[in-house]
């Protein structure tokens, strides 16, 4: 059978139905870690001003319960906690829901689907398939005919048919698909929970090390110039990198000072000295 545009959609849309079942998996785990862990928002618009009634996310102090919840479209109507600017007058912010963050996530599910199929078909039909519809295929293109079949939108997959997914999965049993999920979900979240607190104690001895540092710049700096140490502008900045390389202050050093002593410096200096640069 001759490869075509409609044959290779078809082969497209079977490989995200065969994959369903993994899809699924990961929406349960996904699902119960939001659940399980993540928290719960209200919305009030009691500090709206006049002219925006876009409203203010506030952190509850209540948990999700699974007796609200019938399915797994009942779920995404709670918010994510996440808000961004709307750009819509009348209306500052738009606040994310987790239908959003889903649908994203399934997005991108029929997406790896269509890259796997669009890998295992040949480049040279997939050439031929773009000028049979009138499309100038550059050399250049062609060295990634993937990524140019995607520019031009030859197959529509991967842009609408996440939609008919999502309509899958709403009418799930928001309690089966958390049963289903919470093992993986406590794992991860413990994992996480591990990391965080891994990333705790960096952070305080990282502080600890930055005050230590600053504390023997202080003394130096007073045994060498007679004078207090002062708060670093831009002014000062070349005659701190010298007394730093005097000192044999290293890159990495100086990072630290300026990430946890930001109050010593201005934010330029801090600039700077983050970004390792040498005189303004």
């Amino acid at each position: 059978m001759k490869l075509s545009v409609e044959s290779i959609s078809e082969q497209i849309r079977n490989r995200v139905d065969a994959k369903f079942s993994v899809l699924l998996a990961n929406l349960a785990e996904e699902l119960a870690y939001d659940f399980m862990f993540a928290p719960k928002y209200g919305i009030t618009h009691r500090y709206d001003p006049p002219w925006d009634y876009s409203g203010m996310l506030n952190r509850t102090n209540g948990s999700f319960s699974i007796g609200d919840y019938y399915s797994v479209e009942d779920f995404f109507n709670e918010y994510t906690g996440q808000s961004t600017a709307s750009y819509v007058s009348g209306i500052g912010f738009f606040h994310k829901r987790f239908e959003e963050k889903y649908e994203d996530l399934i997005r991108e599910f029929v997406f790896e689907c269509y890259i796997e199929v669009l890998s295992e078909t040949d480049d040279n039909l997939l050439v031929q398939l773009l000028l049979e519809r009138g499309y100038d295929v550059a050399e250049t293109e062609k060295n990634d005919i993937i990524q140019t079949v995607t520019d031009y939108e030859l197959f529509e997959e991967p842009f609408w048919y996440h939609y008919e997914i999502i309509e899958r999965v709403k009418p799930l049993s928001l309690k089966m698909m958390i049963a289903r999920g919470k093992n993986e979900a406590t794992k991860k979240y413990h994992h996480q929970l591990v990391r965080w607190m891994e990333e705790e104690e960096k952070i305080s001895f990282e502080k600890k090390g930055a005050q230590k540092l600053w504390n023997k710049l202080q003394k130096l700096f007073r045994l060498q110039k007679g004078s207090s140490l002062p708060k670093i502008e831009m002014k000062d900045y070349k005659m701190f990198l010298e007394f730093l390389d005097y000192n044999r202050i290293s890159i990495e050093e100086r990072i630290i000072l300026a990430k946890y002593m930001g109050d010593k410096f201005s934010n330029k200096v801090c600039m700077c000295l983050k970004n390792g640069e040498g005189e303004w």
